[in-house]
Formats: structure tokens, C-alpha cells, sequence
């Protein structure tokens, strides 16, 4: 009978969160998108740039106008480009966010992307109906992926997300899309994930991929080039750029750092050595799993500041044995899984 050995790593290490927190500006003069960008540019930095549904509600707040229809800096450009539904630059680590994962012969026609359960991807029209990936990274759920078995458009499952968990799902490595085909079943069904293609651009040429549209927008109206923002829903329109409207500027990002905080994370592991006579309680085998777990660890881009060491377990012990198909194994599996935490951001 195999034998299988349970061991528990602590990992910790001190990060240091900042946000870059736009300052916005209402401009209650009715003109062109053009001229409300010139306007920006002579008197601030440029028309408004929106980089995550946060900066979008603070908008709203520090503007304090309602019931207007209000030019925002996105425009449509001239070259389409893959981006993710979930903004953010502190989400993804170097690279991540150009992560695909493509079936053979795709991407084709279609702007939004589908996921299958051989966890290769296809694109089809936004417009088709399916299940769908969201992501919650609120602080106290157990729950990283959510499967949401309702068959809807992929700009109404970015909307639901958002209402309820954070946004649709981003697969930002080979780990996490095997990941995510092993925590959720998906019934041989193509499941929307939050990836899509678009040619809208930033005035500022910001790499925001930020975008929040009301359904059914943006139109495929080919002369509507400009982006509106109704304030009062902060759901975004396309529209004529030679239309006048109010508008929003906004000043250059202002670095808030915060005090670093240490973050802790409890990984619980089984192991199978090849060995079987390997004497897991000698001090200088241990070490040697723990400076090979240190270095598969950092391929996959942990931080090298951080530190990874031994959770030694009531009984001062390390690793624990479990017979494999024992009545308790089941258990143990079990507690593992509790024991487990999602990536921290």
C-alpha cells in the first residue's frame, strides 16, 4: 500500500499596497468629445481614464452630479486587442494578463472568450448564451471560482459577477486554469471566462482594460466613435463624437503608499516519496524538501523575500503518515482542502 505523508508550509512575507487614486473633475460646459479632450489636456492631465470598478464609484462620489450624460477619455481605435474583463495592475504579475490558452485553430470570429472542460479556450459572439466563470476575491469567502450555472450573454455574466462576486474569472497562468478545472465540474459545457476583444483606447493611452458598458452597447453603429457615462448607473454608451456633452477630466494619479502589511499563508500538502525508507523526521532531509519546495515555489513567481518554513503540528511533528485508502484518508483530504487559502493579491 502507498504510503502518502501530509506536511503543512507557513508562508509569509511583508508587501507593501499603494494605489494610484485619480483625481476627477465635472466640467459643466456642453461640447464635443474632441474639444472636451483639448479642454482636458490645456487645463488638466486628459479626459477621464477609469482603471477598475473601485475608480469608477469614487468618480461618481467626487464628481457629485447626477442624471447627466458625461464624456469619458475611451474611444474606439483602429487595431483590436485581447484584454481582461478584471483591471487592475496590481492583479497580475509580469506577463500575466497576455496568458492564453487557445484550442487548435481558434481565436477565430468572436469577441468574447469561452472555456471548455479539456480547459482549452474558443471565442464566439458575445451575444450567445452560456454558463459562465466569476471570480470573488472579497476578503472572507472561501470561494476563489464560482461556477454560475445560468445561461447568460457574456456582458450580462460580466454584470452579474460584478453585482455579486468580483468579476468574471481571469486565468492568468497554466496553474490556475488547471486549478480551475479541478475545483469546478464543468459538465462537458463551455463556460464564459472574462476575456475579450475590442479596439477602444484610453485619450491618455492608458492600458486600462477597464471597461463597463450598458448592455447592448457598445452598438455596432460604425459613426459612433466616443464614450458616454450615465452618472447616475456609471454604465457606459457609444455615441457620436460630434454630440456635445458635460464631461470629466482628471489630474495626474497620486501615489498613496500604506504601511506594510505581513501576510500569512498556511498551505497544507501530501507527499509521495520515492523512497519509501526516507527518513522524513531527520532535520537535513527536511530542509532539502523545503529548499526544493522554495524553488519550484519561486518559477511560479513567488516574491524572493518571502519566506516559506515548516508548520510543525501540536505534536512537534512535521509530516504525518496516512495509509491510502484508510477510513481516514477521506477525512484528511477533507481537512486539507479547508486548510488550503487562495492566492493572496
Amino acid at each position: 500500500m502507498e504510503t502518502l505523508w501530509y506536511l503543512t508550509l507557513l508562508i509569509s512575507g511583508f508587501y507593501t499596497p499603494s494605489s494610484c487614486l485619480h483625481q476627477y473633475h465635472f466640467i459643466n460646459n456642453s461640447v464635443t468629445w474632441t474639444d472636451a479632450q483639448s479642454y482636458c489636456r490645456e487645463n488638466y492631465t486628459d479626459l477621464a481614464t477609469v482603471d477598475d470598478m473601485e475608480d469608477l464609484n469614487r468618480l461618481i462620489t467626487s464628481v457629485g452630479v447626477s442624471k447627466y450624460w458625461l464624456w469619458i477619455g475611451l474611444k474606439k481605435g483602429d487595431s483590436m486587442k485581447w484584454h481582461w474583463s478584471l483591471a487592475g495592475r496590481r492583479f497580475y504579475r509580469e506577463g500575466e494578463t497576455e496568458f492564453r490558452n487557445w484550442d487548435t485553430g481558434t481565436p477565430q470570429n468572436g469577441n468574447c472568450a469561452l472555456k471548455s472542460k479539456a480547459g482549452l479556450w474558443n471565442n464566439t459572439s458575445c451575444d450567445d448564451q452560456h454558463h459562465f466563470i466569476c471570480y470573488d476575491g472579497k476578503q472572507g469567502t472561501n470561494l476563489t471560482y464560482v461556477l454560475i450555472q445560468e445561461n447568460k450573454t457574456w456582458i450580462d455574466a460580466q454584470s452579474y459577477c460584478r453585482q455579486h462576486h468580483t468579476d468574471l474569472v481571469s486565468v492568468r497562468n497554466q496553474t490556475e486554469n488547471t486549478e480551475i478545472d479541478q475545483k469546478i465540474s464543468l459538465r462537458g459545457l463551455p463556460v464564459w471566462i472574462g476575456l475579450f476583444l475590442d479596439s477602444w483606447i484610453w485619450s491618455d493611452q492608458s492600458d486600462s482594460s477597464f471597461r463597463n458598458w450598458w448592455p447592448g452597447h457598445p452598438s455596432t453603429d460604425q459613426s459612433c466613435n466616443c464614450t458616454l457615462m450615465f452618472s447616475e448607473k456609471t454604465e457606459w454608451i457609444n455615441d457620436l463624437c460630434d454630440n456635445t456633452n458635460y464631461f470629466i477630466c482628471y489630474d495626474p494619479a497620486v501615489e498613496n503608499p500604506e504601511k506594510p502589511q505581513l501576510k500569512r499563508q498556511v498551505v497544507r500538502m501530501k507527499m509521495t516519496p520515492k523512497d519509501q525508507n526516507l527518513n522524513l523526521s531527520d532535520p537535513a532531509v527536511q530542509d532539502a524538501i523545503l529548499q526544493e519546495i522554495r524553488n519550484k515555489l519561486k518559477e511560479q513567481g513567488l516574491p524572493a523575500d518571502t519566506k516559506v518554513t515548516w508548520k510543525k503540528q501540536p505534536d512537534g511533528k512535521v509530516f504525518h503518515k496516512e495509509e491510502e485508502g484508510s477510513p481516514n484518508n477521506e477525512e484528511e483530504e477533507k481537512k486539507m482542502k479547508r486548510m488550503m487559502t487562495k492566492r493572496e493579491l
